[in-house]
């Protein structure tokens, strides 16, 4: 099972940079998973709405605008084979359902996250960049930055992460990006 992790790892989020986005239905979100915040939710119970959005798969006329990536928290408490967890549960395989509000970060520039080598495509090394790419829904490692790409993230560092098991001694390798400009 794969395990995912993405949280934000700078001093304090910007309020505009951490939003909550609807997962549409038919869909799952996990954490790490890319996605492009177009508009707002005006529909069915969020009418009147002005904070949670409504997110896409990235698509070339999206790439360079307003893209997010889902973080752990919020409402997380389902694995992703549909079952609730009892006492100190590895949260790195829960997701989000359709229905749910999923909390994501901009991929603006100066923020820093955290984010499992099990959401990402490609090997992870220092100096290395995370992109968005057209139509998947995670980042790509890339030697050197994609020319017009606005939201490259530089790695500035491999990591390890607790993610519980028996008396907390499994990690989960992860990598420390900070988005450019």
């Amino acid at each position: 099972m794969a395990n995912y992790i993405c949280r934000y790892t700078g001093f304090n989020p910007v309020d505009r940079d951490v939003i909550n986005v609807l997962v549409p239905v038919g869909e799952e979100y996990r954490a790490g998973q890319v996605i492009v915040v177009n508009n707002l939710v005006v529909v069915g119970t969020l009418a009147g709405n002005i904070s949670v959005w409504e997110g896409v798969t990235p698509a070339t006329a999206h790439l360079g605008k307003y893209v997010a990536v889902v973080i752990n928290g919020g409402d997380f408490e389902t694995m992703s084979d549909g079952r609730r967890p009892e006492g100190n549960p590895d949260y790195s395989t829960y997701s989000y359902k359709a229905g749910d509000v999923a909390p994501a970060i901009m991929l603006a520039v100066g923020n820093e996250f955290e984010i499992s080598a099990d959401s990402i495509s490609g090997s992870a090394a220092v100096g290395k960049f995370l992109e968005p790419t057209d139509g998947v829904d995670y980042l790509t490692v890339v030697d050197t930055r994609t020319v017009g790409t606005l939201c490259a993230a530089k790695i500035i560092a491999l990591n390890k992460f607790r993610s519980g098991g028996n008396f907390g001694g499994q990690f989960l390798d992860t990598v420390i990006c900070r988005v450019l400009e």
